[in-house]
């Protein structure tokens, strides 16, 4: 008699995990989720893996508003809170009141409005300009006040340019209180070309350009105020003028990069050299030994070398005077005889 094979051992039942089998919620918890309506405009369940049942709506969360308002599903905006009366009110609007007529019509202009003043095209402001640096700008003034970085020539030449567009037949005032590219004891902050790139840009627009330091204009600060308008370049009494040559900070690497930034050093004082040439009218020779140190100027020693050519007394003035009153008041009638053109073409309609 044969023996008989012991069985194989069967592996332990074990409870379905979220490994072995999804865990289904109860035929009760499905039946609490609404469905939306069949037909084309059905959305998609927003469900993890649960269908609720065919016959079971939930009325109370009908909407009151365009399925396509917030481009959600209905499930969605009810998980939001976007139904309700309250929602379909935000929608109670009239079209006319969209438009930009009725907008703009019944603006009042008043001393406690901080809109920006709109300058375009030449036309004249409909306010004071609302800060500091808005009336300079709205006063036809550039100040360049920090030094020559490329956050402040990518400035300086915008408001350059911007004044161009805007009247290019009016003068441009720029105002210098700045070290230039390196600092008074010789450590670089900037590049040369920043401020050759403010000179081209000053070449490049209409105005006629006055330059006035008001503080301290120093090395490619100063090649910037001698590049004002003959006649047109000014000093304060105490303002100090100082020429110095390009320079580069101290530098590690491959002896032939070390020779390109040399290469390119000596470049860019060449350029710094021709350029006070034709603003002083000096011998290159001269202007080329008088920059190879720092040199200061008071502002009766900068008139005398050409850098500048008026000291700047206070009962003199640099900014164009503008009546703000006077184009407040107009304003404001171009306003109402804009809402009163406006209104018979409403009952009309």
């Amino acid at each position: 008699m044969g023996t008989r094979a012991p069985a194989a051992p069967t592996a332990p039942r074990r409870a379905a995990t979220a490994r072995s089998a999804p865990l289904l919620p109860k035929a009760s918890i499905r039946r609490a989720w609404p469905r939306p309506r069949d037909g084309p405009g059905a959305q998609a369940s927003m469900g993890v893996g649960i269908r609720p049942d065919d016959n079971d709506v939930a009325s109370e969360l009908k909407l009151v508003v365009p399925k396509s308002a917030y481009g959600l599903s209905q499930r969605q905006m009810a998980a939001l809170g976007l139904v309700g009366e309250q929602v379909a009110r935000r929608y109670d609007v009239c079209e006319d009141e969209l438009t930009a007529a009725a907008h703009y019509g019944g603006e009042v202009v008043s001393e406690h409005t901080r809109i920006a003043t709109r300058m375009a095209g030449g036309r004249p402001p409909s306010q004071a300009p609302p800060d500091l640096p808005s009336l300079l700008l709205d006063g036809r003034i550039c100040y360049i006040g920090m030094p020559l970085v490329a956050q402040v020539t990518e400035l300086v030449i915008s408001e350059l340019l911007w004044l161009n567009y805007n009247n290019p037949e009016q003068a441009v005032y720029v105002y210098i209180n700045s070290v230039g590219s390196q600092t008074p004891d010789g450590q670089t902050v900037g590049f040369e070309t920043e401020a050759y790139a403010i000179l081209d840009t000053m070449a490049y627009i209409r105005p006629t350009k006055y330059t006035l330091v008001v503080g301290q204009a120093f090395g490619n600060a100063a090649m910037i105020l001698a590049s004002g308008k003959r006649g047109g370049r000014y000093a304060l009494p105490h303002s100090r003028i100082m020429l110095a040559p390009p320079r580069a900070n101290r530098s590690y690497g491959v002896a032939s990069n070390v020779m390109i930034r040399a290469n390119e050093l000596e470049n860019c004082t060449e350029t710094y050299i021709d350029f006070l040439t034709g603003f002083t009218g000096r011998d290159k020779d001269e202007i080329k030994k008088d920059s190879g140190r720092n040199r200061y100027f008071t502002p009766e020693q900068a008139i005398e070398y050409g850098l500048i050519d008026k000291v700047v007394q206070p009962e003199d003035t640099m900014i164009s005077e503008k009546d703000y009153d006077r184009m407040l008041a107009q304003s404001q009638a171009m306003q109402q005889r804009m809402a009163g053109s406006d209104a018979p073409a409403a009952a009309a309609g």
